[in-house]
């Protein structure tokens, strides 16, 4: 894959990581928004609303590097009625322009809690549909190894690994940050972070073994599909066969933050202590997962001229 190539799976990695990062935030925030703690928790979702922000804008930036003419992009939305691809498009901006919206209110304190959670999870509804677009760009009849009932949801497996490790960090990161400021509502808010840590790395051990499960079957789908899938199959076990390796060892990586917190009882440590290897184990599941959209398009057999 050339530069030009790498620029899709960019775009798909970082729109569907904020996806899953938003989701998580979102569940964290109904989980801890009770009559006491809902100002301070709407402090607290600040700074990783600002990161979201961030992962939305650099996937966008990659999804032009990949066009030939970045510039008239926006024709591409002349055919929502007919093309997957103009969907995606069309359904990414809005997911972005909630996304905005969202941190605006978020950030300024504009409207009620309730709007804010309305737009919240309409943001979120959007960036699934989105992420269902992407997926079913896919599905095409000519390439055996996508068109099949996983390709859809492998992405939203991604969606959910990346989505809360990356938010795992942030987290934690946000609270290393809050404890050198010194901040007057610092035991509470360090409260609300280790409990929000302990529940990510349940989830992070869930959405491990779903990530894992999916990629199974679909190579299962692979190895007894038609003739043109086994190719693909072949062409995953011998050339790539290293590669492949490579991705469910890092995908191993979560472990670096299941293991700590759930430790933390016997080793004494702070969630705050946590952020290197936390950091560690987001960095090997986004290094999995980019490994895991090159193998998807390297199974690309072509056919005809």
């Amino acid at each position: 894959m050339n530069l030009r190539e790498w620029a899709l799976p960019v775009y798909t990695i970082m729109i569907q990581m904020s996806v899953g990062m938003l989701l998580v935030l979102w569940i964290l925030r109904s989980f801890e928004s009770g009559v006491k703690n809902s100002a301070l928790v709407d402090r607290i979702i600040r700074d990783p609303l600002l990161v979201i922000i961030t992962t939305i804008v650099i996937g966008l930036v990659g999804a032009h590097f990949h066009l030939s003419r970045p510039f008239l992009s926006f024709l591409a939305v002349r055919n929502f009625a007919t093309s997957w691809l103009s969907r995606e498009i069309v359904f990414t901006i809005i997911y972005s322009l909630l996304t905005a919206c969202l941190w605006g209110l978020q950030w300024f304190q504009i409207g009620s809690f309730r709007l804010r959670t309305a737009v919240g999870w309409l943001a979120i509804l959007f960036g699934f549909v989105t992420i269902y677009c992407m997926g079913h760009i896919y599905l095409l009849p000519t390439q055996a190894a996508w068109n099949v009932p996983t390709t859809i949801p492998a992405f939203f497996g991604s969606m959910l690994l990346l989505g809360v490790m990356a938010q795992a960090t942030v987290l934690i990161m946000d609270l290393r940050f809050t404890q050198v400021r010194q901040d007057e509502s610092m035991a509470e808010w360090s409260l609300i972070i280790t409990r929000a840590v302990k529940r990510l790395a349940v989830a992070a051990l869930g959405a491990l073994l779903v990530v894992v499960l999916i990629n199974a079957l679909h190579l299962y789908s692979m190895f007894s599909g038609p003739d043109l899938a086994q190719m693909s199959y072949e062409l995953l076990m011998e050339l790539y066969k290293p590669l492949l390796v490579a991705r469910f060892v890092m995908l191993a990586g979560v472990g670096y933050l299941i293991i700590p917190v759930a430790r933390m009882p016997v080793t004494g440590k702070t969630v705050g202590e946590l952020f290197t290897l936390a950091y560690l184990a987001c960095l090997l599941a986004i290094v999995a997962e980019a490994l895991g959209r090159f193998l998807f398009y390297a199974s690309h057999i072509r056919i005809g001229l």
